[in-house]
């Protein structure tokens, strides 16, 4: 009886455009042609349900699919965010809301909105229970709309201990075929009424909660922190920008086919591992509770590989022009950091799932990208953040 979700995902423009395979981020926006993507398979099997086979690029000659153009001397204008008092307090009130607790009301027996039910509920189509529908303990902040509509106003004025009948149809949309547009009959159980607690900033909580033993310096590394992730967001910002730029100056006549696979595999890698692990779904499973469709995704997959194709030919056009090579001490000297960003206990584990070759030519590719990035002309305009909205309370997970 969950409402659609949407998921929005893509590739990391600094990893995936550098040639190297990790969770991506960030969907770079190209021209669709008629260009033939060989989607991976995927195993909707519970132990498999996130294996997809990511075929290997296939050495090309750059000259035959990309001319290059201007690299030199790009210019690009980016925002970096000031941290100031108020957004570090906005991003502590943010944790705080995170640190909520749920405790029960005692002083009244009535439902209001804004608390949160504990609820049983059995959903019956024609009088049978349908697949999804049923749950016990189930925590409901009313007013959140998080079930469908007219669910969480049935509950309202109703008691602690009352069993209530609501009668209610399925939005003609739903995402479940068999329940758009049903009429259908809830019997809920309400078993208790909460309200969500938010934590107060004392030295004691900072103390007990927290690696810091006071406000002050519980403060000052929130403040470094953000600093530090402005920073870095504003870097990514210029390379991606810059990267952007130079296919834009440049002339791709073709692609390489088995750059594109790579590419449309990636992406549907870290689309199906992340509807997965988020929703324990499978892909077909996500587009039919989306209303969406296999088709709808492989044309996007068409236009997402084209653009990640396209930036990676740009960095080795450039590598290639300005006669980029990777030595084994360049390898030695940056294997550490690829251990770290890809989270492997050792080199030996690294390279059980990607070889040494790929992360040499990783290597050249961000090579490229980090010349143009310091032949460009960049400009950093520092901006004031816009106050941040007092959080909102977050309904528990199985009240979604």
């Amino acid at each position: 009886m969950k409402k659609k979700v949407l998921l929005i995902m893509g590739l990391s423009l600094m990893l995936l455009a550098g040639g190297c395979t990790k969770n991506p981020s960030n969907i770079i926006s190209g021209d669709k042609s008629d260009v033939t993507v060989t989607p991976a398979t995927t195993d909707t099997s519970d132990e498999a349900a996130t294996a997809i086979t990511i075929p290997p690029k296939e050495v090309y000659n750059v000259d035959d699919y990309f001319k290059l153009g201007q690299y030199k001397g790009i210019e690009v204008s980016v925002d970096k965010v000031i941290v100031t008092d108020a957004s570090v307090d906005a991003e502590i009130a943010y944790e705080l809301e995170n640190a909520k607790s749920l405790v029960e009301i005692t002083d009244r027996d009535v439902v209001q909105t804004g608390d949160v039910a504990n609820i049983d509920y059995e959903g019956l189509k024609d009088g049978v229970a349908f697949d999804g529908g049923t749950a016990t303990g189930s925590d409901l902040e009313i007013g959140s709309g998080s079930f469908i509509e007219g669910f969480e106003e049935g509950l309202i004025g109703k008691k602690v201990g009352e069993k209530v009948e609501i009668d209610l149809s399925f939005p003609e949309d739903y995402g479940v075929e068999e329940l758009a547009g049903q009429a259908v009959v809830f019997n809920v159980t309400i078993n208790k009424i909460q309200k969500y607690v938010i934590p107060e900033l004392t030295e004691d909580y900072v103390k007990n909660n927290t690696d810091y033993d006071s406000i002050a310096a519980y403060k000052k590394t929130i403040k470094e922190n953000m600093e530090a992730a402005n920073e870095s967001s504003a870097q990514s910002e210029i390379s991606s920008g810059v990267l952007e730029k130079v296919v834009s100056n440049s002339t791709i006549t073709s692609y390489p086919q088995s750059l594109l696979d790579y590419y449309s595999a990636s992406y549907e890698n870290y689309v199906t591992q992340t509807v997965y692990n988020n929703f324990g779904m499978t892909l077909s499973q996500y587009f039919d509770a989306i209303g969406s469709t296999r088709e709808d995704f492989d044309a996007n997959l068409v236009q997402i590989s084209q653009s990640y194709a396209g930036l990676e030919m740009a960095q080795r056009a450039i590598a290639k022009a300005e006669g980029m090579t990777v030595t084994d001490a360049d390898y030695s000297s940056k294997i550490a950091q690829y251990v770290k960003d890809y989270s492997a206990a050792s080199e030996e584990e690294l390279l059980s799932h990607i070889t040494k070759e790929d992360i040499m030519d990783d290597i050249l590719l961000k090579k490229a990208l980090e010349f143009a990035v310091d032949n460009a002309k960049v400009t950093k305009n520092d901006v004031t953040p816009t106050p941040a909205p007092t959080p909102v309370a977050t309904p528990t997970a199985a009240a979604q």
